[in-house]
C-alpha cells in the first residue's frame, strides 16, 4: 500500500522503467518500436516528472528520444503498409523537419479500413489511422515538453500537428462535425461520428498553439469552426477517463483565461460545473470495491490524474471557478483508485495485462501528479 510521497515516485518509476524496456525507447532501430500515441503523450509527462522527482536526467533523455521515436514511427506509413515514407508526402529531409505536419497515426496492430471495404465497427478498434483526440493529447505533451526541454522546435511540431487537425472537419449545409477517425494519409473518414469532448479539446489546443507561434493567421478560421462546434454543448459525461480529461481541460482553460477572452462554451466554470455533475452521477455508480477482473486501469486512472490535477492548480483556479470545495470531497475517489492499483496483486488478472502499457503509464501518471505539483504545466504564453 502507498503511503508517502516517495513510494508514489517509486512505483511510478518502476512502472515507467518497465514501460520504456518493454516497448524499445532505448532501442534506435524504429523496427522494434512498440509505440502508441495516446500512450506516449503521457509517458513523455511522466518521465519529465520523474526527471525533476529524482533530479536525475535520465529522464529527459528518454522522454526526448520518445519524441523523436514517436515522430520517426508514426509519422511514416507503417512498416507492413504499400506505402513507405513520410505520411505527409515530404521527401525524407523535408519530412524530418515537419513530422506532424499532416498528423500522425495512432499505432494500431492492423492496417486501416480502405476507403471501398465495407465498415465493420468490431475490426474498425483494431485497425490504424488517426485519431482527432490522440493529437491533441500529443500537442499537451509536445508544449509540455518544449517548456521543460527549453527547446522551440516542440512548440513548432506541435503547431503543425494541431493545423493537421482542419482535415477532420466536415460541413454538410449548416451543420459541422469533427470526424472521429480519418484515414492515415487523411484523405478520407474511417469513422463519421464526432467524439463528445473533440471540438473543445481542439479549441483549447489549438488556441494554445496560436499564443505561442508567429502564425496565428493560420489559425483564425481553424478556431472560428471550432469554436462554433463548441456553442450550446454540454461537456457532461459520467464516463471516468471522460471526466478525467474534462477536469485536466478545466485547468487548460483557466489558464487561457489569463491571456484571451473565452466564448462561454469553454469558460473553465462551465466546463468545471459540467465535471461536477459528472463526478456525482459517477459516484453513485461506481463500484472501486470488485475485482479487478471487471475493472479497466487506464480509465479510472484517467479520472484520478484529472483529481490530482485540479487539486493541484486550486490556487490558481480560485479566481476562475466556484464551488472548488465540490471537489476536494471527491479526492478520495483518487486515493481509492490509486490505492487499488498500486497493490501489485491487482495487475495481475488479464483485464490488467492485456493493456499493460497504457494502465502502466496511465497509473504512473495518476501517481505522479501527486507528488509534482506541475505535472500538467504548458510554456509561458508570450
Amino acid at each position: 500500500m502507498i503511503t508517502s510521497r516517495v513510494e508514489s515516485a517509486g512505483l511510478a518509476k518502476k512502472l515507467m522503467d518497465d514501460f520504456a524496456d518493454k516497448t524499445g525507447i532505448n532501442n534506435k532501430d524504429t523496427s522494434s518500436q512498440d509505440r502508441y500515441l495516446w500512450t506516449d503523450a503521457f509517458a513523455v509527462q511522466n518521465f519529465l516528472a520523474l526527471s525533476s522527482f529524482f533530479d536525475d536526467d535520465k529522464y529527459k533523455y528518454l522522454a526526448r528520444n520518445l519524441i523523436g521515436q514517436v515522430h520517426e514511427t508514426l509519422g511514416r506509413f507503417a512498416p507492413e503498409d504499400s506505402r513507405s515514407g513520410w505520411i505527409s508526402g515530404l521527401p525524407e529531409e523535408e519530412g524530418q523537419k515537419h513530422p506532424t505536419i499532416n498528423g500522425l497515426r495512432i499505432g494500431k496492430d492492423q492496417l486501416e479500413r480502405k476507403k471501398t471495404d465495407p465498415f465493420d465497427p468490431r475490426k474498425e478498434w483494431d485497425r490504424d489511422g488517426q485519431y482527432f483526440h490522440y493529437h491533441t493529447r500529443w500537442i499537451h505533451a509536445l508544449l509540455h515538453a518544449a517548456q521543460k526541454l527549453n527547446d522551440r522546435k516542440l512548440i513548432t511540431y506541435a503547431s503543425e500537428l494541431s493545423l493537421a487537425g482542419r482535415h477532420f472537419l466536415e460541413s454538410s449545409g449548416n451543420q459541422s462535425r469533427l470526424y472521429w477517425k480519418m484515414s492515415v494519409d487523411l484523405s478520407y473518414p474511417l469513422v463519421s461520428s464526432m467524439g463528445a469532448h473533440d471540438p473543445l479539446d481542439g479549441y483549447l489546443t489549438a488556441l494554445e498553439c496560436k499564443l505561442l507561434t508567429s502564425n496565428e493567421e493560420d489559425f483564425t478560421e481553424y478556431l472560428s469552426d471550432l469554436e462554433s462546434l463548441c456553442g450550446g454543448k454540454s461537456w457532461q459525461t459520467d464516463d471516468p477517463l471522460g471526466l478525467g480529461g474534462l477536469l485536466l481541460n478545466v485547468v487548460r482553460s483557466a489558464e487561457l483565461k489569463q491571456h484571451t477572452k473565452l466564448p462561454e462554451s469553454v469558460h473553465p466554470q462551465k466546463l468545471y460545473s459540467d465535471a461536477l455533475t459528472g463526478l456525482k452521477e459517477f459516484s453513485k455508480r461506481a463500484d472501486l470495491a470488485s475485482s479487478s477482473r471487471f475493472r479497466l486501469a487506464f480509465r479510472e486512472c484517467g479520472l484520478s490524474l484529472g483529481l490530482r490535477v485540479v487539486d493541484n492548480y486550486q490556487d490558481k483556479l480560485a479566481d476562475t471557478v466556484s464551488d472548488l470545495k465540490e471537489l476536494e470531497k471527491k479526492q478520495n475517489l483518487a486515493d481509492d483508485i490509486e490505492q487499488f492499483w498500486s497493490q501489485s496483486e491487482n495487475r495481475k488478472f488479464s483485464n490488467y495485462r492485456d493493456h499493460l502499457n497504457i494502465n502502466h503509464v496511465s497509473l504512473a501518471s495518476s501517481l505522479l501528479a501527486g507528488v509534482e505539483s506541475n505535472f500538467f504545466s504548458t510554456p509561458e504564453f508570450e
